[in-house]
C-alpha cells in the first residue's frame, strides 16, 4: 500500500483506471481483491455474496469485539445470520426506531440550544454534532445520558470512545504478516487494546446489571439493552445469546 501512494482510495482509483474494475493485490501475506465499479460491486455484494461475503478478523477487532462476535467482524455463518436477524427484526425495526423518536427530538432541541449559547463566538460544530450523535446512541442503547454531567460522563466515556476509534483504525502489521503479530506486545499496542477492552467490559457489566435489576420496562419504553436482555433470558430461535455476545453487539 505504501508504494501506491496516499490517500489509498484515490491511488486505487487511479490503478483501476489502468487495470480495470477488478484487481488482485497482495497486501503482505493477505490476498486482496479490489472492486471499482458499480456493476462489479453488485456481483460481489449481491449475486455472489455468500461466496465472497467474509470479513478479516483483524488484530484490534479480536481484542475489542469479544473475539469478533459482533455483527461487523463476525465470520459469515450460522451465528452471524442469527445476530443479523436479531438486529434487523428486533433492534433496528421500524417500530423500534420510531420508539426512540422523542429522544432524537429532545437531543435536536439540546443541540440547537448549545449552538445558540455559543453565539456570537466560534462554534465547534463537529464537537457539537458528535455530542448529539453520542447522546442519541447512548440514550437509545443504554437509557442513559452521555453528555457532561450525565450518567456515563463519570466513566470518562468520551475518552473511551476516542481510544476505541484510534485503536480500531490503527495500522496493525500482524494483520498483513501474521508471523509478526508478536510485535504488538513490544510496541504496547496489545496492552492498550487489553486496557481499553477491560474499561468497556466493566462499564457494560454495570449497565447490564442495572438493567437486570430494574423493574421491567414496557415495550414502548425499552432501550436496546432491555431488548437484548429479554432475548438472553427468553431465547430467540435455536441459538442462545450470551452475555459476551450482548456486549459485542453493544460495541
Amino acid at each position: 500500500m505504501e508504494t501506491l501512494g496516499k490517500p489509498p482510495h484515490r491511488s486505487l482509483h487511479r490503478l483501476a483506471m489502468k487495470c480495470g474494475p477488478i484487481m488482485y493485490l497482495q497486501l503482505g501475506k493477505v490476498p486482496t481483491i479490489v472492486v471499482s465499479s458499480a456493476a462489479m460491486a453488485k456481483e460481489v455484494m449481491k449475486t455472489h455474496d455468500l461466496v465472497l461475503a467474509n470479513r478479516p478478523q483483524i488484530f484490534s477487532a479480536k481484542h475489542l469485539f469479544y473475539n469478533c462476535t459482533d455483527m461487523a467482524f463476525s465470520p459469515c455463518g450460522t451465528y452471524w445470520r442469527h445476530i443479523r436477524k436479531i438486529c434487523i427484526l428486533e433492534l433496528l425495526s421500524v417500530r423500534r426506531v420510531q420508539s426512540f423518536s422523542h429522544l432524537r427530538k429532545e437531543e435536536v432541541a439540546r443541540l440547537v440550544h448549545r449552538v445558540a449559547e455559543s453565539c456570537p463566538g466560534t462554534i465547534n460544530l463537529s464537537k457539537l454534532l458528535a455530542l448529539y450523535t453520542n447522546n442519541v446512541l447512548c440514550r437509545s442503547a443504554f437509557g442513559r445520558d452521555f453528555s457532561a454531567g450525565g450518567d456515563y460522563d463519570k466513566h470518562g466515556f468520551q475518552s473511551m470512545l476516542e481510544e476505541f476509534q484510534e485503536l480500531l483504525a490503527g495500522f496493525s502489521i500482524g494483520d498483513f504478516f501474521p508471523s509478526l503479530e508478536f510485535v504488538h506486545s513490544l510496541t504496547g499496542m496489545k496492552a492498550r487494546l487489553q486496557h481499553a477492552f477491560k474499561r468497556f467490559d466493566r462499564l457494560f457489566d454495570e449497565i447490564l446489571s442495572e438493567h437486570s435489576n430494574e423493574s421491567k420496562a414496557t415495550e414502548a419504553h425499552k432501550d436496546i439493552v432491555d431488548v437484548l436482555i429479554d432475548i438472553e433470558k427468553n431465547g430467540y430461535g435455536d441459538m442462545p445469546l450470551t452475555r459476551p455476545n450482548i456486549k459485542a453487539l453493544l460495541l
